[in-house]
């Protein structure tokens, strides 16, 4: 994997939560800095050392189409995604677009110094799990259109998937 590449996986139900672990340990016993992320609580419970990504990377509610991340330079979160060598983001398809979209405006931000291009997420490797085609976003009194495009397929941030 070379820096700023996104991947996006489709694994088992059974078999991801292991691939998940392995892929976080061994990095982390190399001494490199994993963040495991889930878009909800029940499958962050599941993943090592996981947590919300709203938790984590302080993406604000509602968020809207300009929004960014909640990290100020300088903090010891903004240090930390900084020295961060991975991303996995569980259950990335009950996430809406606009939380992708404010994370890589963030990572640019954070990383604008120390990443000389514009590279998506500050350049950062971002691994997305589960199928996208499995389930939809729920949007209050949303219409098919409004769904559709609530996903991160619609977004700018899918060419570089």
């Amino acid at each position: 994997m070379n820096k700023g590449d996104v991947l996006f996986i489709w694994l088992w139900r059974n078999k991801k939560n292991f691939y998940v672990a392995t892929l976080s340990s061994a990095l982390r016993f190399e001494g490199k800095i994993v963040f495991t992320v889930a878009s909800s609580s029940i499958a962050s419970l599941l993943l090592p050392e996981g947590r919300t990504t709203h938790s984590k990377f302080k993406i604000p509610i509602p968020t809207l189409e300009h929004f960014v991340c909640n990290i100020t330079k300088g903090s010891e979160l903004s240090d930390l995604m900084k020295l961060a060598n991975l991303i996995i983001w569980d259950e990335a398809q009950l996430a809406h677009k606009y939380c992708f979209e404010a994370l890589d405006r963030t990572l640019k931000d954070i990383m604008r110094k120390k990443n000389k291009s514009n590279s998506v997420f500050g350049g950062k490797v971002v691994v997305f799990g589960r199928d996208f085609r499995q389930i939809l976003l729920v949007i209050p009194r949303g219409n098919r259109y409004d769904i559709v495009h609530a996903t991160i397929n619609s977004s700018y941030l899918w060419d570089h998937f």
